[in-house]
């Protein structure tokens, strides 16, 4: 702090600006390093044609192959370890041909699914917190760790040879705050990122995106904490689609994203009575990750330390979240990997209502 007010008094206001910079950088580096404490959550991407399953535990990606019954190794042409720190985030495209990895080592890793080659890889400038594939599979938008938004634009034969260092374009930012999600609409006409400062931001995403400034379509505000997770529905009759999301007030929301209105809260911490104490007081654990079904009539949430999934049903007519009477909740075998996060695709909600338990040894 010594410093900055020495560059203030010789700087005048620019000098001002540059060290309220380097004060926010300082802020959020350290912030950075206060979660790096934690060790890094496993994470599970489903196949969205239930072809493989992906888990990323620290820097390892593991490939499972579930038409064949086996696993499968990744294959990167750089000669080094797929990725040299944590994996933070790791998502497939919604036809399932490309699978994206990133995380701590500040790489971007673009995959083919039909040979699982690394067919492109890109530098970030920090440390990558969150990752989405446009649906039409044009385009891998990355966040980093200092809330900038980057897009990659993909070529017709990036799925054919491997490209190094491709660059990526900034399209939009958080003001410093580290963005937790992305998502795009099913019709890639908007883009919805999330951040630690409790708010949501829908984009419009034109067809050109790098031609020009990104509009904001509207602001979500309503999470009295971060906000862990986002999923699009588009039910039959209406227009835009409507908006989930989850976060750490252990609600779980739905707009009309269009707008930024609020339509319904899910206190899904106290429906699934799961109160716990810390010593100081008493809380609800927080929604770590969600995934709806493509109609948007059931909700998959997973929840911090519960041993399983919760199943919400919503009524779009009524503007209702409620939890599932029929089947609440969904155990699973492994405490680690339900956890912290549990994810995976939007169109497997149907994997939950199979007399099956998830086992895997991490």
């Amino acid at each position: 702090m010594e410093e900055s007010a020495e560059i203030v008094s010789d700087g005048g206001h620019e000098a001002a600006a540059a060290a309220a910079i380097v004060d926010t950088e300082n802020g959020l580096v350290e912030e950075e390093k206060n979660m790096d404490v934690k060790v890094a959550p496993a994470l599970i991407s489903v196949h969205p044609f239930e072809k493989s399953v992906v888990v990323a535990v620290g820097s390892e990606l593991r490939l499972f192959n579930l038409e064949g019954d086996c696993s499968v190794s990744l294959k990167d042409d750089s000669g080094g370890p797929l990725h040299s720190d944590a994996i933070r985030a790791i998502t497939f495209g919604a036809n399932g041909r490309l699978f994206v990895s990133a995380g701590d080592d500040k790489l971007v890793k673009i995959w083919a699914t039909s040979s699982w080659h690394c067919v492109c890889s890109v530098s970030a400038d920090k440390r990558v917190s969150a990752v989405a594939i446009s649906h039409n599979g044009k385009y891998v938008a990355f966040a980093d760790k200092f809330g900038v938004i980057w897009l990659i634009t993909l070529d017709e034969d990036d799925a054919n040879q491997s490209k190094v260092d491709n660059k990526a374009v900034p399209i939009l930012g958080h003001y410093c705050s580290i963005v937790t999600r992305l998502e795009f609409s099913p019709d890639d006409r908007f883009i919805a990122s999330s951040d630690r400062d409790f708010k949501i931001r829908i984009t419009a995403f034109p067809k050109r995106p790098l031609k020009g400034a990104l509009e904001i379509q509207s602001f979500c505000l309503g999470h009295k904490d971060y906000v862990s997770g986002l999923s699009f529905a588009c039910p039959s009759g209406y227009d835009h689609g409507f908006l989930f999301s989850g976060g750490g007030d252990s609600t779980v929301r739905l707009w009309d994203f269009f707008s930024g209105l609020l339509l319904a809260t899910c206190e899904v911490g106290a429906k699934a009575e799961l109160l716990q104490s810390t010593g100081t007081k008493d809380s609800y654990p927080p929604v770590t990750d969600l995934c709806s079904s493509s109609d948007g009539t059931i909700i998959a949430v997973a929840i911090q330390s519960l041993h399983g999934i919760v199943l919400l049903n919503c009524d779009f007519s009524d503007r209702t979240l409620s939890v599932a009477k029929d089947m609440p909740t969904v155990a699973f075998g492994h405490e680690r990997l339900l956890s912290d996060l549990l994810l995976f695709s939007a169109s497997n909600v149907n994997l939950l209502m199979r007399p099956r338990n998830i086992h895997c040894c991490l």
